[in-house]
């Protein structure tokens, strides 16, 4: 009938129109990726539009959930990679991460609730980076590390006084046990002002650890 038929080509034209978004939201996905620079090449210019991408998955190894214990005191550090993720400039892979500290039996602080959150920009997470280094990194230098042996270097939010540090990270075995070596250390300042209830001491360990991967 007349009415079938014209019910058919509005639903030829609706499937070409869709066929047509559908490419025309891919071109502008591909192009605002572009150029993809990989993030052991990454200088530091960060190029508007760019996806600094893990190509040889040098972050995946960092996965996972880690513990160090001393008698009461555990650090506990979980750690996710997310891919092609949109910082409001750039696209890029990382390692985001969550933490739970207790000191001498007392929790200090817990974050851990976030790992699931997914945020617009996935740096607001308490722990963050894809800046890897090799042994020579002047903040810690490895002199057990292999020429080719890479490190991460991410930022640690301290959620109980806001200030902020480098956590640097190698994973490697000790006794067939894989752990986590870290370097908790550069406590950001912050600016004492007049009047102002004087801000809290950094609330996590400072310092070197070795954490058991679970």
């Amino acid at each position: 009938t007349i009415k079938s038929l014209l019910h058919f080509f509005v639903y030829l034209f609706m499937i070409k129109n869709l066929n047509i978004l559908v490419l025309l939201l891919l071109s502008i996905n591909c192009k605002a990726q572009s150029p993809i620079i990989d993030i052991i090449d990454d200088d530091g210019s960060e190029v508007i539009g760019a996806y600094y991408k893990d190509v040889n998955n040098l972050l995946n190894p960092f996965e996972g959930t880690y513990i160090y214990t001393s008698g009461s005191t555990t650090l506990k550090i979980v750690l996710v990679k997310k891919v092609l993720q949109y910082n409001s400039q750039y696209y890029e892979d990382l390692i985001i991460g969550e933490y739970q500290y207790i000191e001498n039996g007392v929790e200090k602080a817990n974050t851990l609730p976030n790992i699931n959150i997914t945020y617009l920009n996935q740096r607001r997470h308490n722990i963050d980076g894809n800046f890897l280094v090799d042994k020579n990194f002047r903040v810690w230098q490895c002199p057990d590390c292999s020429a080719t042996e890479k490190r991460l270097n991410t930022l640690l939010k301290d959620v109980v006084s806001g200030r902020f540090a480098d956590l640097i990270m190698r994973r490697t075995t000790e006794g067939g046990q894989e752990v986590m070596k870290i370097k908790i250390t550069n406590i950001s300042r912050v600016i004492e002002i007049e009047g102002q209830p004087t801000a809290p001491d950094f609330a996590l360990p400072i310092g070197e650890f070795t954490l058991i991967k679970q």
